[in-house]
């Protein structure tokens, strides 16, 4: 039924279009502006600080974690030492029943302690404290019962136990940790025990081997509380007990907790550090004392790139508080003008609107009607009920006050596309006056006459229910793609041909690309290096069979990095349970990979001359000597022992010793050529494997080491530079019966002859009644 409307006349006269239009200018509105200017630079304050805030805990959380990963490989590092060692000297005992050394141990401590890359020194003493084995010849007979770590193992001769000592000072005069075993006896429980000396050379090397910043510092004490050693080296700290009531230290071991993450004034320095805290007490083994390793950084250090941010930031918000305010107080003074221009506008158009005749309250959805003033001249009952408003508050109300700004705004694009005359359909979301929120599908239809377009016609029908379910289904989804892109491990999508469908924010930057259009489209393999190529490919058939599986591999990224990957693939399946594809997590393991290789050379080489340690040298040996026997060719091995070695360490000391032989290794190194084996595989005695070299070029190798060697100076602290020389015993391969041992052997006794000889010369072994000459 169509209901005759209103006509336009009486509905105006309702109000007096000469008034003033000053509903923008009023108090309420001039209040509201500034309090939103308020409650705005009030939001983007609280916004700043929280950011700083959480930037805050992210630096912290960030430094902590760090800390605590050097802290544990230092730990895992040691535990495994103090391990291997421990069953070291557990099977030692084997060859000392009684306490007794059998003939050859001292030898074979020495092969043991050339192996062990963290001990200095082997020592077997008998019950009464006297040592009857030991790598180093001037301390055997010497009685050490005074020692406390051989009171211990006395007081308590657990034959289970691994005991660790508190750092003493040695008879080299400097500190040092001994682990030891007790030797059980046949009528009582203890006949002795077998020490280790831990090589305090090695905890500095490791020690250093972590700090990746200049503040850094890393200590290491025993569990009684006494610092073992400390890098970078400060004076005072090592032997100093740090077991004092509210230390990092007491704290610690008080919290029976493996490891801990502490802040605050270091007891050791008087420092204020963050602070990371390992306990180093292998599980598998028993251990009546452990180890503590602290990492540190300086806090001010830590922090100080945050509070750079904070005064940048707070800077920025105050000169964006000033210009906003200065700027709404120039807004305020130009709606003023705008407002009375407002008011003569609407008082030449208002005579001149035509009303709406043939809608009706009967059609259903809501319908209006609103002029080209964009006031409104008909809504019909369910578009009054919709926006909560009386027939009377409707009429003739401006289409921004009744939608407010927000609405508005989201809807003025389609507003004035009807004004040009476009027929619009598009889907809204509206507040209900109730407050609840309603969904729409809005008609904007022209009202067009040989003039022009006078208004536009509202359809709307009301979408809620299946806007809902729309929505519901829409957050799911967003849920989902949230936590993939927030996931720190890549997650990617390849088709079952091995194309990328999809890849987070992690994925794309493991790979290098700035965007998703770098690498969405194009197959994963392009990056791999090719040695992987094939695997990669064969997990992917295996995954779209319905398998799962995982590999590690490397890539080289769209910018040339190269990193190792660990992914895990399972199968994609649509609603019906067909494979459409993969879906993998893969993470970086880079870093992993890189500690394996520095572990590895740790492990190779000797860490004071940089050569080949004894077991990586007889490993090179194996291979030259196979290779030559395989492939034909000459071979020669030399044998090299510095002159008078003992004497320059008990003339000069220790340091200058170990610059003698830092000196050496670096002279054999530059004079030798890039495939001769070069180690060092005693104190002073190094050894060459030279392949495709005669004994004619050998022997000349041999004596230009041993002018050079003369030629070389050692500058001292005091005093005039130090010179010192080199005896070399040298062979040839002479047969495929031969050994490296044997050439070995060989090249010692041609050794032996030229130290015994008057030394500073070269030695040939040559077979006559087995004399080497």
């Amino acid at each position: 039924m169509i209901r005759q409307i209103h006509s336009p006349a009486p509905l105006i006269d309702r109000f007096d279009l000469r008034q003033p239009v000053l509903h923008h200018l009023n108090r309420n509105s001039f209040f509201t502006q500034w309090a939103i200017l308020a409650v705005a630079l009030l939001t983007l304050g609280g916004a700043t600080g929280f950011n700083l805030y959480l930037e805050r805990a992210r630096t912290e959380s960030r430094e902590q974690h760090r800390l605590l990963t050097q802290a544990q490989v230092i730990q895992e590092n040691l535990e495994q030492n103090l391990t291997a060692v421990g069953r070291v000297l557990a099977d030692l005992r084997k060859d000392a029943p009684q306490g007794k050394a059998n003939p050859g141990l001292g030898d074979h401590l020495k092969m043991l302690t050339d192996a062990l890359p963290g001990v200095r020194t082997l020592l077997l003493l008998d019950d009464a404290g006297t040592v009857s084995a030991s790598t180093r010849p001037e301390l055997l007979g010497k009685n050490f019962a005074y020692r406390d770590y051989f009171k211990t193992v006395r007081q308590n001769p657990d034959p289970d136990m691994l005991f660790v000592s508190a750092p003493f000072l040695t008879t080299l005069g400097a500190y040092g940790v001994n682990v030891a075993r007790t030797i059980p006896g046949p009528d009582g429980p203890f006949a002795g025990i077998i020490v280790a000396t831990l090589d305090p050379e090695y905890f500095r090397t490791l020690m250093n081997s972590v700090l990746y910043a200049p503040d850094m510092w890393v200590a290491i004490a025993h569990g009684d509380g006494l610092q073992v050693a400390m890098v970078p080296e400060r004076e005072g700290q090592v032997g100093k007990n740090l077991a004092q009531p509210g230390s990092f230290f007491t704290r610690h071991r008080d919290s029976g907790k493996e490891s801990n993450l502490l802040t605050g004034i270091v007891y050791a320095t008087g420092e204020e550090r963050m602070m990371a805290l390992r306990s180093i007490q292998p599980t598998r083994l028993r251990q009546d004392k452990p180890l503590v390793v602290a990492v540190g950084r300086d806090l001010n250090v830590v922090y100080a790139g945050w509070w750079r941010d904070f005064w940048v930031q707070s800077g920025l918000f105050g000169l964006l508080a000033l210009g906003s305010t200065l700027g709404l107080y120039a807004y305020r003074r130009r709606q003023r003008e705008f407002a009375r221009k407002e008011a003569e506008v609407v008082e030449a158009l208002a005579a001149s609107e035509r009303f709406m005749k043939t809608l009706t309250d009967n059609i259903p959805g809501m319908v209006a009607y609103w002029s080209r003033d964009l006031r409104c001249r008909f809504a019909n009952k369910a578009y009054l009920e919709w926006f909560g408003r009386t027939p009377e508050q409707m009429h003739n109300i401006r289409i921004q006050d009744m939608m407010g700004d927000e609405l508005f705004r989201r809807n003025e694009p389609f507003i004035k596309a009807a004004l040009r005359g476009e027929r619009q359909r598009f889907e809204r979301t509206l507040t209900k006056a109730d407050g609840s929120i309603g969904y729409t599908w809005a008609h904007y239809i022209p009202d067009q006459d040989a003039n022009g377009v006078r208004g536009f016609f509202v359809l709307v029908s009301d979408i809620t229910e299946l806007k809902r379910a729309e929505l519901a289904l829409a957050q799911s989804e967003w849920k989902l793609k949230t936590i993939i892109e927030t996931e720190p491990e890549c997650v990617k999508v390849l088709a079952a041909d091995g194309t990328l469908l999809q890849m987070n924010r992690a994925g794309l930057q493991m790979i290098e690309a700035e965007s998703d259009t770098q690498a969405v489209g194009h197959k994963l393999t392009e990056l791999l290096t090719p040695e992987y190529r094939d695997a990669f490919d064969s997990l992917n058939q295996r995954v779209n069979q319905g398998e799962s599986g995982t590999l590690e591999f490397e890539i080289v990224g769209l910018k040339g990095t190269h990193r190792w990957l660990d992914t895990h693939a399972v199968p994609m399946r649509d609603t019906d349970g067909r494979i459409t594809g993969l879906l993998g997590v893969t993470r970086d393991i880079t870093a992993r990979k890189q500690a394996d290789r520095e572990l590895k050379q740790l492990a190779q080489t000797d860490f004071l001359t940089n050569l080949a340690n004894r077991r990586h040298f007889m490993a090179l040996a194996e291979q030259d000597l196979s290779r030559t026997l395989r492939y034909g060719g000459p071979l020669s091995v030399l044998m090299l022992d510095i002159d008078h070695f003992k004497n320059i360490n008990d003339t000069y000391g220790h340091k200058v010793g170990d610059l003698v032989l830092q000196t050496f290794g670096g002279l054999v190194r530059h004079t030798l050529r890039g495939v001769d084996a070069v180690g060092r595989v005693g104190g002073e005695e190094f050894a060459v494997v030279l392949p495709q070299t005669d004994g004619e070029h050998a022997l000349e190798v041999a004596e230009r080491l041993c002018r050079l060697t003369a030629d070389t100076e050692v500058a001292l602290d005091q005093g005039r530079p130090l010179h010192f020389t080199v005896s070399i015993g040298m062979t040839t391969l002479a047969g495929a019966s031969n050994n490296i041992d044997t050439l070995l052997s060989q090249a010692d006794q041609a050794l032996y002859e030229a130290k015994h000889s008057g030394r500073n010369r070269v030695c040939t072994y040559q077979r006559r009644d087995g004399a080497a000459l």
